[in-house]
């Protein structure tokens, strides 16, 4: 009876303040967005630990509810979604994002002004992948001329993508022998439920796609594993890269037709967006994102530290035509690496790949994390989730206009959450040698 009131009180209160950051919060108080994560990871961590089997049904409803309490705000911290909501209004009119800049676009529709205004990328043409666009466009037709009424109608389906993620992951862990409460961490994290829902960020709708693909693979239905894998390819493109850690698990006949059909059903959905200009603008901003940008680094903030030290400049186009191929040199050798035999292995080495990949990063958003801590689930390491209660430490930036981050809050964001690491790594490598014995 105590314990059922415990976890009222941890509910309640959870409830309060994801309506309070979801329709009040603004992202330049930083300090009240601190205090709101503080409160609603410990409130998270508590109910983790609470869970059983025996009551894993409620916290899935619960972390279903906690999402639902966003369907009607704008997104308080990211201005993402005004990109989202033009692209859909261009394709809503038969425009090609891809064809042309924010600003030479001559077409009138709703609310044009103000989405032009609130752009963070203008000058760029559009990078978002096919089945991104899709929903873009979604929420353009079912309300092309309200805002929210767009923003509504994409949040929907990204909180289905969610709820089809809540109730597979657990199906996957009890398929690999795992315990299935482990689940929690993702479904109740509160990072995971204020980036993806209420920000409205498309990892939601990739990392379902990621995991309906690898459950009907590990079924052994390679036909519907390699379709959903193309979706989540085109939906964001990191899944792509990912297809090489099947190379020990599968017969050769095997691995080529799931990544025969996964790679041409990705390439056909790109194939209504393609035209003659479609390769050189998309090129242009993907060179651009990996050249001009920086946000939450580490590996790289260390670099662009030594350049200036050296050399007296920002060696950002330097260390972008070098660090993106080693981090992607590095993923490899963990995809392919000899050990990747078992399921458990497969999803620790896409857990370290994409781990490794932000590392070398230039851009680390706190929602990338999520796809790192989803994988993070069917593995014994747990620094993901002190990475992703840290990340909000990068939130200081948006304080003013100009975006200015705090270089000591990133170093402590990293260091900790490396020394966790390592203490996990040799905990765990000293109880293996235990077992051994």
């Amino acid at each position: 009876m105590r314990s059922n009131w415990k976890i009222g009180i941890l509910v309640f209160l959870s409830l309060l303040v994801y309506a309070y950051v979801g329709y009040y919060l603004d992202r330049t108080q930083f300090y009240e967005i601190l205090i709101g994560f503080s409160v609603l990871f410990s409130a998270y961590a508590l109910l983790v630990k609470q869970a059983d089997l025996s009551n894993l049904k409620k916290y899935q409803f619960l972390g279903v509810l906690f999402r639902l309490i966003f369907l009607f705000s704008f997104p308080k911290l990211s201005d993402d979604y005004f990109r989202f909501i033009w692209d859909g209004q261009l394709l809503a009119k038969g425009i090609n994002p891809f064809d042309y800049l924010p600003a030479e676009v001559l077409a009138e529709f709703p609310n044009k002004a103000v989405l032009l205004s609130g752009m963070n990328s203008p000058e760029y043409y559009s990078i978002y992948p096919p089945m991104a666009q899709l929903v873009y466009w979604l929420g353009a037709v079912l309300s092309p001329n309200s805002i929210l009424g767009s923003i509504v109608s994409m949040r929907v389906i990204v909180v289905l993508a969610e709820i089809g993620t809540i109730f597979l992951l657990p199906k996957i862990l009890k398929q690999l022998n795992l315990n299935p409460i482990s689940s929690l961490w993702y479904i109740l994290n509160p990072l995971v439920i204020v980036e993806l829902t209420g920000n409205l960020h498309f990892e939601g709708i990739m990392i379902f796609f990621l995991l309906a693909a690898l459950f009907f693979i590990l079924k052994q239905k390679n036909l519907a594993g390699s379709v959903f894998w193309a979706l989540a390819a085109a939906t964001k493109l990191i899944p792509l890269v990912f297809l090489p850690v099947l190379y020990r698990r599968f017969k050769l006949k095997d691995l080529l037709f799931i990544c025969g059909i996964s790679t041409f059903l990705f390439l056909f959905l790109w194939f209504p967006l393609y035209n003659k200009d479609f390769l050189i603008h998309f090129s242009e901003s993907f060179n651009l994102y990996f050249k001009s940008f920086e946000f939450n680094a580490s590996i790289y903030y260390v670099v662009r530290w030594l350049g200036f030290e050296m050399l007296g400049y920002n060696v950002i186009e330097m260390a972008g035509l070098i660090m993106p191929k080693i981090a992607l040199l590095i993923m490899l050798l963990i995809l392919l690496r000899k050990a990747n035999n078992n399921w458990l292995r497969i999803f620790e080495s896409l857990f370290f790949a994409l781990s490794i990949y932000y590392l070398f990063a230039f851009i680390v958003h706190p929602w990338y994390i999520c796809t790192v801590l989803v994988l993070g689930v069917f593995t014994k390491y747990k620094f993901a989730v002190l990475w992703s209660f840290l990340a909000v430490l990068s939130y200081w930036a948006y304080q003013t206009p100009a975006y200015q981050e705090n270089l000591y809050l990133i170093a402590f964001e990293y260091l900790a959450v490396f020394c966790y690491f390592i203490a996990e790594f040799f905990m765990y490598k000293e109880k293996l040698k235990f077992n051994s014995n």
